[in-house]
C-alpha cells in the first residue's frame, strides 16, 4: 500500500491513535499506528511529545515514593538534561516541598516519560523495534515556543508502518486533557478517552476547610466541576459511560489543511479542551481570576526607592505626562529580555507573577517579556500616570475564548496608559517595538481586564492601519545604452517588518540584517540585477524608519533594434500572487498586519532614448480591503514610475479568498508590465 483512496495524495495516513488521560492514577498514554505512504511521509518518523499544559493540584498522598523525575525512570537530577526542564522544575533531592501540600511556591512538581516503546513494521513484514531507554531515546530541540521533546522511530521506509506507545507520568498534580483530534496527515480511526478524578465534592468539611483529599486552585478554592470546550465534527459530541468517564471516537478525519496565510491551527482544528473548576459561571471564573492576579501584580510593581530613583533620573518634573511616557518606555526597551519571539508570545505567560518586587528587573537588567512590562507599569505609576494591566491571548498561538476557563490562554499583558484622557495601548513587552505600536499578534487580540469599578470585561485590542506597516523603495537608477543599470536605492521600513529586523539585528547583529535583506531583495529583482545593502541605518532606534541603503549594478534591459525593454517596477520584477488557485479554501485568511507598499524609483535615460510610449496606468480597489494605483511620470531624460498597494485587512473569511485572489492577479499583471524605450538607432517609425 503506497496510496490510499481514503486520502488521495496524502503522504501517510494513521490507521490508528488513541490516548487515554487517567487522571485518578496521574498519567496519560499516547499510541499511534501510521502508514508510511510516500518519501515526504518519512517524516512520521519524528515523534513530538505534547506534554499537558495545565496541573490542578492534589493535595491527597505524597509525591517521592515512584518518581525520580525527568526522562524516565532511569534518569536523574543529575543527568536529566535541558528538555524536560523548559516545562516543569526537576525534583528536589532534598525534597524541597513535597509536605507542604498547598504551598505551590515551594512544591517542586514532577514529570517523567516513563512507559516508551515501538517498532517499525516494513512491507516485507521484518519488524524493527525501538531500542533503548526513555533517557537515550528522547531528544531535546530549541523550538519557537520553546524546548521541544522529541523521539526518532528507526529504519523508516515507504511502505512502512509505524506504531508506538509513550506514557507521560505526572504527581501530585491532575491534568484536564487538551484533545487535539486532527493532525496534518489523515486518520482512520482514533479514540480518546478521560477518567477524570471522583473527588469533585468534598467527602466531609468541617467548618470552613475541606478534607484533604479535595481538589483546590492555587488560591484555595474546592474545585468542583469539569467543564470542556468540544469542536466536533457535525454529528459527532463527547460522550460518557457509566463510570463518569469522557470519551470521544472519530473515523475518516480529514488532514489539517495546508493553506497558505492561515491562523493558528488550534483556532478551527477539531478539538476538545477540559479543564477542572471551581464555578461554571464564566464571568464569575474570569472576575475571580483577575482579582488574584490583580492583586498580585500590584503588590509585586508596588513603589520602592529603586524605581522612584529610576524615574528621577528617567524623567524631569517639567515634561508632560506623554514625554515620562516615552522616556519610560525607552528606558525598559534596553532591559535584556530573556524570552522574546518572533511570534510575540512570550515563553512564560503572564499568569506567572515572580515573588519579590519588580525593582530586580530594573537592577539585574533582565527579565522575560511580561517582566519587562511589569517593570514599565511600575515605572509610569510611580511617575504619575495612571495606568492599569491587560491580559491577552497572542493572535500568533490561539484565539481567546472566554467560555475556555482556564488562564493559559492569558499569555501576553500590557500596559493601557491613560493620559489627557485618553487611552494608549503600549507593548514595551515586544523588544523594539515604537512606543504606542503592538506586534501583530498582540493587535485584535482578544482578552480581559479590569475596568475602573474591579469588574471583569472581556475585549479586544485595536487592529492596526496599513500605514502603521509600510515598505517604501526610492531611488534614481542610471540605464546604459546596452541595458545596463547602476544607481543607489533606500528601502525604509515602518511598523512590524522594522520591528523583526531589529529584532534579528538584537540578537544575531548587522551582518545578519544585511544577510536577511540581501535575501529577501535578491526574490524581488530580477535574477540579472546585482542589488546588495551597503549599510543599515537606525538599527538601534525603533522610534525612527530602519533605512536599507542598496547598491544595484547589473543587467536590467532587454536591448534589440535600437529598443531597451526595462520592467516598469524593479521589485516585482519576480512577484507571484500570494493567493495561488485552489479548489476550495477551507480557512480563513490571516495577513497578520495589515500594510502599504510604495516604490517610486526614476529610471535616468541613456542620451537620445525617450519612452516609446506611455505605458498602461492603473487604479484598483476590492471594496474597502485593499487598493492599488500605478502611475509613471516622464520629465526631460527620466521616467518615474510610482506605485503605491495599501492593504486594509487582516482577516477575512474563506469565502472571500477568491475575490482576493482576483485582485492580487491583477496587481501582479499591472506590475510586470515593461516600459520600452526608443534610442536614436532605432528603425524609423518604429
Amino acid at each position: 500500500m503506497t496510496a490510499d483512496p481514503a486520502a488521495p495524495g496524502a503522504a501517510a495516513v494513521y490507521l490508528y491513535r488513541e490516548e487515554t488521560s487517567d487522571d485518578p492514577h496521574a498519567f496519560r498514554t499516547v499510541y499511534a499506528r501510521i502508514k508510511v505512504l510516500t518519501e515526504e511521509g518519512k517524516a512520521a518518523a519524528v515523534v513530538h511529545i505534547d506534554f499537558p499544559k495545565t496541573f490542578v493540584f492534589n493535595a491527597q498522598g505524597n509525591n517521592w515514593g515512584h518518581m525520580k523525575g525527568g526522562l524516565g525512570n532511569e534518569s536523574t537530577e543529575g543527568t536529566i538534561a535541558p528538555s524536560n526542564s523548559a516545562h516543569w522544575s526537576m525534583p528536589s533531592i532534598a525534597r524541597v516541598g513535597e509536605d507542604a501540600p498547598w504551598d505551590t511556591d515551594s512544591y517542586q512538581g514532577k514529570v517523567e516519560i516513563g512507559a516508551l516503546e515501538g517498532r517499525v513494521v516494513h512491507p516485507d513484514g521484518t519488524a524493527v523495534p525501538l531500542a533503548g531507554r526513555p533517557a537515550e531515546l528522547l531528544k531535546a530541540t530549541k523550538g519557537q515556543r520553546g524546548t521541544e521533546t522529541y523521539f526518532t522511530m528507526p529504519s523508516v521506509e515507504v511502505g512502512s508502518v509505524i506504531e508506538y506507545r509513550y506514557q507521560i507520568r505526572y504527581d501530585r498534580y491532575l491534568a484536564a486533557p487538551n484533545w487535539r483530534l486532527q493532525e496534518p496527515y489523515f486518520i482512520h480511526k482514533e479514540h480518546f478517552i478521560f477518567k477524570p478524578s471522583r473527588q469533585f465534592v468534598p467527602t466531609t468539611q468541617t467548618g470552613t476547610g475541606v478534607a484533604s483529599n479535595a481538589l483546590k486552585d492555587p488560591h484555595d478554592n474546592p474545585l468542583t466541576d469539569i467543564e470542556l470546550r468540544p469542536n466536533l465534527p457535525a454529528g459527532k459530541s463527547v460522550t460518557r459511560d457509566a463510570l463518569g468517564n469522557y470519551i470521544v471516537d472519530l473515523s475518516e478525519v480529514p488532514a489539517l489543511p495546508a493553506e497558505p496565510w492561515a491562523p493558528p491551527a488550534n483556532t478551527s482544528s477539531y478539538g476538545v479542551d477540559f479543564f477542572y473548576t471551581y464555578t461554571p459561571d464564566v464571568k464569575d471564573y474570569w472576575q475571580k481570576q483577575m482579582s488574584y492576579w490583580n492583586r498580585a501584580l500590584n503588590s509585586y510593581v508596588e513603589p520602592t526607592p529603586a524605581l522612584k530613583n529610576a524615574v528621577k533620573e528617567a524623567v524631569s518634573g517639567s515634561d508632560s505626562a506623554a514625554d515620562k511616557a516615552k522616556k519610560l518606555y525607552a528606558l525598559v526597551q534596553k532591559i535584556d529580555n530573556l524570552d522574546g519571539s518572533p511570534d510575540g508570545a512570550p515563553l512564560s505567560g503572564s499568569e506567572f507573577i515572580p515573588r519579590g518586587k519588580v525593582e530586580t528587573i530594573l537592577l539585574n537588567k533582565k527579565g522575560s517579556s511580561n517582566e519587562i512590562t511589569y517593570l514599565y507599569l511600575a515605572l509610569v505609576r510611580a511617575a504619575g500616570i495612571q495606568a492599569h494591566p491587560v491580559r491577552i491571548a497572542s493572535r500568533s498561538v490561539r484565539a481567546f475564548s472566554a467560555q475556555y476557563m482556564d488562564n493559559i490562554q492569558l499569555d501576553t499583558a500590557l500596559v493601557a496608559l491613560n493620559i489627557d484622557g485618553k487611552e494608549i495601548l503600549v507593548d514595551p513587552g515586544t523588544k523594539m517595538a515604537p512606543f504606542g505600536m503592538l506586534h501583530w499578534a498582540h493587535a485584535g487580540a482578544g482578552g480581559v481586564r479590569l475596568d475602573a469599578g474591579n469588574k471583569v470585561e472581556t475585549f479586544i485590542t485595536p487592529l492596526q492601519r496599513n500605514t502603521d506597516n509600510s515598505t517604501l523603495h526610492v531611488g534614481s537608477l542610471n540605464l546604459s545604452p546596452q541595458g545596463g543599470v547602476s544607481g543607489t536605492l533606500k528601502i525604509a521600513f515602518i511598523g512590524q517588518h522594522a520591528i523583526e529586523l531589529r529584532q534579528l539585528g538584537m540578537k544575531s547583529g548587522p551582518e545578519a540584517v544585511k544577510q536577511e535583506l540581501d535575501k529577501m531583495i535578491a526574490a524581488q529583482v530580477p535574477a540579472s540585477v546585482q542589488a546588495k545593502v551597503d549599510h543599515v541605518a537606525y538599527l538601534d532606534d525603533p522610534e525612527k524608519q530602519l533605512l536599507a541603503i542598496i547598491n544595484v549594478s547589473g543587467s536590467l534591459a532587454k536591448s534589440g533594434d535600437g529598443h531597451l525593454a526595462v520592467p516598469r517596477l524593479l521589485f516585482e520584477a519576480q512577484e507571484k500572487n500570494p493567493f495561488p488557485p485552489d479548489k476550495v479554501r477551507e480557512l480563513p485568511i490571516d495577513m497578520r498586519y495589515p500594510a502599504q507598499e510604495q516604490e517610486q524609483i526614476t529610471y535616468v535615460l541613456p542620451p537620445g532614448f525617450t519612452l516609446k510610449q506611455n505605458a498602461q496606468d492603473a487604479n484598483l480597489r476590492w471594496e474597502e480591503n485593499a487598493a492599488y494605483q500605478l502611475r509613471t511620470k516622464v520629465a526631460g531624460d527620466s521616467v518615474t514610475p510610482a506605485r503605491v498597494l495599501a492593504r486594509g485587512f487582516t482577516l477575512l473569511d474563506a469565502k472571500d479568498y477568491e475575490q482576493a485572489r482576483d485582485f492580487y492577479q491583477k496587481v501582479v499583471a499591472a506590475d510586470q508590465q515593461e516600459l520600452v524605450l526608443t534610442g536614436p538607432g532605432s528603425p524609423s517609425g518604429l
